[in-house]
């Protein structure tokens, strides 16, 4: 039975063989974000000493006078006391996606979304790419839940459900060291959150380009617009990381990208 099988499944394979063959236009092929070149590791520009980074391709500052609601503005006194939050607490989506310095970024791929992993950070963030909308139960998270998809280049993701308990979306994360942006006020988050980004690749690919609007009607009486750059590193690898080891060497980031 097992080789009648073989020899029927031989003869339908042959016959298959000389049918011509629809031609598959190479345009019409979907494009993940591994053609499009998101796929890899990237450290975000700027430093502590400039945050913005080396022109042309400069991170938006924050603002020095934020547009704060009154609740807002009583927010980032709290987030003023540095005991006001516990040590290694989460950040939100947004000082995921805008810290400068020295820790990296890797954008993986799977069929049905893209995970975004932070190295100073033990929670990924997931863009869900299956044509699915937000919950209408959407559990409250620190990172949220983002949707997402292309127009041409771009990746267009919207992110809603935070939990509103995440630090200040500004100043230096890991505490290790005072950049000159811990000088203006605590930026808050609420769980109104709702953070529209526009992601593509820009000088040649060899940079990152990720524009946030930050909507948050609790704690801004506008919406807030930044541009934050990341450099595409190959040579780098993601390393383990906890807030309290692991120290990465400045050098290998703002250097020669030798590790």
């Amino acid at each position: 039975m097992r080789g009648a099988l073989f020899v029927l499944s031989l003869a339908a394979m042959l016959a298959g063989c000389g049918a011509p063959q629809p031609a598959q236009d190479e345009a019409a092929k979907p494009r993940n974000a591994g053609d499009r070149g998101f796929a890899g590791v990237f450290v975000p520009i700027g430093s502590f000493e400039d945050p913005a980074g080396p022109p042309p391709f400069q991170n938006t500052r924050w603002p020095a006078k934020p547009p704060f609601t009154e609740w807002g503005a009583a927010e980032s006194q709290r987030l003023k006391d540095p005991t006001s939050l516990k040590v290694c607490s989460p950040n939100g989506p947004v000082f995921f996606m805008s810290e400068v310095g020295i820790f990296p970024l890797e954008f993986l791929e799977a069929p049905d979304q893209i995970v975004i992993l932070r190295e100073a950070s033990g929670m990924p963030r997931r863009i869900y790419m299956d044509g699915r909308g937000h919950p209408d139960d959407v559990e409250p998270s620190w990172m949220g839940h983002s949707i997402g998809h292309w127009e041409g280049e771009s990746l267009f993701v919207d992110t809603i459900g935070l939990n509103g308990l995440a630090r200040a979306m500004n100043g230096v994360g890991s505490n290790a060291r005072v950049s000159e942006d811990d000088a203006k006020p605590r930026m808050p988050s609420s769980e109104q959150l709702h953070l529209v980004e526009r992601m593509k690749l820009v000088a040649n690919g060899e940079l990152l380009e990720d524009e946030l609007t930050i909507n948050d009607p609790k704690a801004y009486t506008e919406p807030l617009i930044l541009k934050h750059y990341f450099q595409r590193r190959p040579d780098i690898d993601m390393l383990e990381y906890y807030c309290n080891e692991n120290p990465r060497d400045d050098s290998v980031v703002a250097g020669s990208k030798s590790k």
